[in-house]
This record gives structure tokens, sequence and C-alpha cells, in this order.
């Protein structure tokens, strides 16, 4: 793993929430609002991959795909700021069964309601990870998806988006 690239981006993803927290820091429902957000963003990237999607032929867009993908990582990524968590070596999980990895993520993010620590959501870091993995995504095409991300991100709160 790309550490430096990694903290790279982490760094100015947790200067782009902070100019987002800024902005609607009276919002009392602001956590809640960001784990159904990266709910949401699974059941997209989901959608996109059409892994799921048994009765078509079309085949996933990864250019799509990938863009999806950086916004769930995305949203990882403001988590771990608002816990001032370290980016670090993912544990490596044996299960290679993608639906079983998706739907993992689902209950573990859905858990962040009630339990919002380090170690759940390193977890969830750790099964997005995996998924990227078992779907093909080259880190260096993950990394180059979360930047463009957050050029759109940045864009977007400079304007009223």
């Amino acid at each position: 793993m790309k550490i430096e690239k990694w903290n790279k981006i982490y760094i100015n993803n947790k200067r782009l929430d902070q100019i987002f927290y800024d902005k609607y820091k009276n919002d009392q429902n602001l956590f809640t609002k960001n784990v159904i957000e990266l709910l949401v963003e699974i059941g997209e990237f989901v959608n996109e991959t059409k892994i799921f999607k048994y009765w078509t032929s079309k085949q996933m867009n990864k250019e799509k795909a990938l863009e999806e993908y950086a916004d769930i990582l995305t949203m990882i990524l403001t988590f771990y700021g608002e816990l001032n968590m370290e980016i670090k070596e993912p544990q490596e999980i044996t299960n290679s069964n993608v639906l079983d990895i998706i739907l993992v993520l689902y209950k573990k993010s859905s858990c962040l309601i009630d339990n919002f620590n380090k170690d759940l959501l390193e977890e969830i870091f750790n099964y997005t990870l995996h998924l990227g993995t078992l779907l093909n995504f080259g880190e260096d095409e993950i990394l180059k998806s979360l930047e463009k991300k957050q050029i759109i991100i940045e864009k977007r709160l400079n304007t009223d988006y």
C-alpha cells in the first residue's frame, strides 16, 4: 500500500471536510446523514458494478464504478478524520466472495450509528479495499479516482451546488 499517497489524499480530505463542516456546522443530524450517505454510496457502487444483476448481460463500466468506489472511500476518510485515525496497511481478508464482502460492508457501515469507533471503521476500510482488489481495481487507479473526486468536491464546496 502506498501509504504516503494515501496520506496525501487523507490530508486533503480533512481540509475539504473542514470547509464542509464550517459551512454546515449547525446541522444537528450531520453524522447520521453521513452514515446514510455512506450506505447510499455503497449501493450506487454496487449498482454500477452490476454484480447482483444476474438477469443482464451488461458489463461493469470500470471508470464509473471507480468513481462510485471513490465516493465510498471519501466518506470513510471523512469518518477517519472525525476519529483522527491513521491510514495503515490493511488486514488480510481471505473471503473472496464479492457478494459476501458487499453484505459485510452494508452490515458494518449500518453499525456506525450506534457503534462509531476506530476498530469498526478500520474494518470497513479494509473490506472496502479488499472489494476493490476482488474487482481488479489497481491502487493507482483508486488513488487517481480519489484525486478526481476531491477536485469535484472542492468545486462543489466553492459554489452553491
